[in-house]
């Protein structure tokens, strides 16, 4: 028995009890669709062998559990933050963090660099300094107050009404 591709013309012995004749081998365009079939049933295959639905094969991200459970001062924190938080009050595998670094700079105190998005006040600022936090720079006309602060403390200035978000502060770069 043989098969047509192209105009060439290789030879395949049938299995017992199948018709004769040639077999048509797909055209060139049709390959690369069924190799992304045989890739893509091949994963659902690995899947099933570990155990998982394929939907769940991404990288674990928190839940939405995790997300909807987080109080109004943890809503204004920025969650590479969070996690780090979580780290340091031993939740981060109860609360689904994901393994790997988080960008969040830190210094030997465990005090991050953040920066707070609020309308800059006195009142603000001291508060800053009472957590054991330090000032580096402050911008009325950013609403901004860059400063490192104890990880613990964040969720105690991010309750502050005027504080609309906190986030991991921006490294400085130069252009050339």
């Amino acid at each position: 028995m043989g098969v047509r591709f192209g105009s060439r013309r290789v030879r395949l012995d049938r299995r017992a009890g199948a018709s004769e004749g040639p077999i048509d081998v797909p055209s060139k365009a049709l390959w690369p669709l069924l190799a992304v079939l045989v890739v893509g049933a091949g994963a659902i295959a690995c899947a099933r062998t570990l155990g998982e639905r394929p939907s769940t094969m991404s990288p674990q991200k928190p839940g939405p559990d995790e997300k909807t459970s987080r109080t109004p001062a943890q809503q204004k924190i920025n969650s590479q933050l969070l996690y780090e938080i979580y780290r340091r009050r031993g939740e981060a595998e109860r609360r689904g963090v994901p393994p790997g670094p988080t960008g969040v700079r830190l210094d030997s105190k465990g005090r991050a660099l953040v920066d707070i998005r609020a309308e800059v006040t006195p009142a603000l600022q001291k508060k800053v300094t009472r957590a054991r936090g330090t000032v580096v720079s402050t911008s009325r006309e950013y609403h901004s107050i860059i400063a490192w602060i104890d990880l613990l403390k964040l969720e105690q200035i991010a309750a502050g009404p005027t504080v609309r978000a906190i986030e991991p502060a921006a490294d400085a770069t130069t252009a050339k």
